[in-house]
């Protein structure tokens, strides 16, 4: 599907920018021209960007999960007592 008649920018196009980084209607107009003849694509163009309508990119938070310590530590080199294969656990004072 074109997005932009003016300069023939396919929806394809307008992904791959944004999936490259494009970020801004900005950088859309830069990379690709869209929007930059009548202007009546801009809309239709923003939509792709992250956080509209038809984006193909994840909103990307910092989530916090909690991290359950060691029930006990084992001194290093030796294998810990409900492992099938040796890995050290190491304590830093």
């Amino acid at each position: 599907m074109y997005i932009c008649v003016c300069n023939a920018i396919t929806e394809r196009q307008v992904r791959a920018s944004v999936d490259g980084g494009a970020t801004t209607l900005s950088d859309l107009q830069f990379e690709l021209g869209v929007a930059t003849c009548c202007g009546c694509c801009a809309a239709t163009a923003a939509e792709y960007l992250p956080g509209g309508r038809c984006s193909s990119v994840c909103d990307v938070r910092s989530i916090a999960v909690p991290v359950n310590p060691p029930a006990a530590m084992v001194e290093a080199g030796a294998p810990a007592a409900n492992s099938s294969f040796p890995i050290p656990l190491v304590a830093i004072a």
